[in-house]
Formats: C-alpha cells, sequence, structure tokens
C-alpha cells in the first residue's frame, strides 16, 4: 500500500482530528504473520487481522465478530482503539496493563533468530481472547479455500 502502510493508515483513522469516523471497524488483511507486525497492529487500534491466504470461512469469522461481538473503544495515552482486555482476569497489581510479558512459550523469534510467525487462530486469540478457536481438520493454520 503506497503512500502508507496499513499500520499506518489505521493510525491516521483512529487519531487524526480530520477522521470522520474514528470508530469504523478494521479488518486488516495481509501476509503479515510475524508476531511483531501482528502486535503492532493491534497497538495501532486494528479490529481484526486476518493473514493470507485467506479463507471464505476465516473472513466471515472476522467480520462476524466485528458485529456479533463489537467491543467498545478505549483512548489509553496515545492509543485509541477497541479494548484489547476482554478476559474476565483480576489485576494482581505486580503487572502493567498494557505491557506484553514475553512468554517462554512464544518467543519472538524462534531458535535460529528468523522472526515468529503466528498462525490465524493464535492471532485470533490475540485479538479476541474469550473467542475459543473453531475446530478445523488443518491444523493450526487456517489456509484451506473454503
Amino acid at each position: 500500500m503506497q503512500p502508507l502502510t496499513g499500520i499506518e493508515l489505521t493510525k491516521r483513522i483512529r487519531t487524526s482530528p480530520d477522521s470522520t469516523n474514528v470508530f469504523v471497524p478494521i479488518i486488516m488483511i495481509t501476509a503479515f504473520r510475524e508476531r511483531e507486525h501482528v502486535f503492532k497492529a493491534r497497538d495501532a487500534g486494528v479490529t481484526e487481522y486476518v493473514v493470507k491466504p485467506v479463507s471464505p470461512k476465516s473472513l466471515f469469522s472476522r467480520i462476524d465478530a466485528v458485529i456479533e461481538r463489537p467491543r467498545q473503544f478505549v483512548r489509553v495515552g496515545e492509543f485509541f482503539g477497541p479494548d484489547r482486555r476482554r478476559q474476565n482476569k483480576g489485576y494482581s497489581g505486580d503487572e502493567r496493563r498494557g505491557q506484553d510479558k514475553p512468554d517462554e512459550k512464544s518467543p519472538s523469534a524462534d531458535t535460529a533468530g528468523k522472526p515468529r510467525e503466528m498462525g490465524q487462530d493464535e492471532i485470533n486469540t490475540t485479538f479476541n481472547p474469550d473467542d475459543k478457536p473453531e475446530p478445523s481438520s488443518s491444523g493450526s493454520k487456517d489456509t484451506s479455500a473454503d
């Protein structure tokens, strides 16, 4: 996308005084599966995130989530976008909200040093922690062309 990236466009839609609808749902469709890119998109205010190749089932699932389970929008510091705190977990006080802790099971890079890629089910869970992944015969990556 020229002259802006999808993340830059999302930031403009969410924060520009010229934006006509800062609440518009944004479903990013991209080839980027790297964890870092997924989290940057989420932190820019993307509502849902779909990786290519896109199956009709996967796209429908994200459109359905936007319509049937809309999230409230929040403004925290410079962030404005869909609330990411859907889980009903207590706040222990020793953790900071908005800070993603490194997960030993999910490092940002694999042992060879290349960026860690995420499957569509894992991305969906990142954006919608309370959603349960739909059963699929293809494993964790939804690459079927239903």
